[in-house]
């Protein structure tokens, strides 16, 4: 209890807990491309199908927390018809991406060009990515189809470029794996009680 007269303050401390991380990040830039002078039939072709390869994780470099790709794909085709129009699609994709652009063309060796842009974010499993070798994410593919129309047909990329970013978390050896954390506040609590003049003087003649 406390005495009458007395002012409470009470003043609020924190013990924090936290973690140290960094990360890691690479990027690996593609240049893709691939032709063919001659399609004489409606089958699915591979344009280009190009690797995405990354260097695995480093354990001497800490405990590997998270990992995130990222990527970005853009580029064009130009298709043709040698006898005749033609109907025809493309596809540009990677992982969660793709891209679908078609066309019809009219007239004996009429060209045309379409454009395509994919991107896209995943989190990967941890599993497999620590190491000193290099693990593959896939591949960015393109294909090509007549659907309809004359043969034979022909394509050709133009500018073509994929963009991939890996970037790994974790917590470096040696550090420690705590740094403050708001989030993570434990209060303690300290009672200050101020007595007043006149109860010191009432604690002197009671006394």
């Amino acid at each position: 209890m406390v005495a009458r007269g007395a002012v409470v303050i009470a003043i609020a401390g924190c013990a924090c807990t936290a973690a140290y991380a960094d990360t890691l990040v690479q990027t690996v830039i593609l240049t893709p491309s691939g032709s063919d002078s001659r399609v004489t039939n409606g089958d699915v072709y591979t344009v280009f199908n190009d690797a995405v390869d990354f260097n695995q994780f480093n354990s001497t470099l800490g405990t590997l927390t998270s990992a995130t790709l990222s990527w970005t794909g853009t580029g064009s085709l130009t298709v043709s018809g040698s006898y005749g129009g033609f109907d025809g699609q493309a596809i540009m994709s990677y992982r969660t991406s793709s891209d679908t652009e078609t066309w019809s063309t009219d007239l004996y060796g009429d060209s045309t060009t379409v454009n395509f842009s994919i991107s896209g974010v995943d989190s990967l499993s941890l599993a497999g990515l620590t190491g000193s070798g290099s693990v593959n994410e896939g591949s960015i593919d393109e294909t090509f189809q007549n659907t309809g129309g004359t043969f034979p047909d022909m394509y050709d990329t133009g500018s073509t470029t994929g963009t991939f970013t890996l970037t790994y978390g974790y917590s470096p050896s040696g550090e420690p794996s705590d740094v403050p954390e708001l989030s993570s506040f434990t209060y303690f609590f300290t009672t200050l009680v101020l007595v007043t003049p006149g109860l010191r003087r009432w604690a002197r003649k009671n006394s």
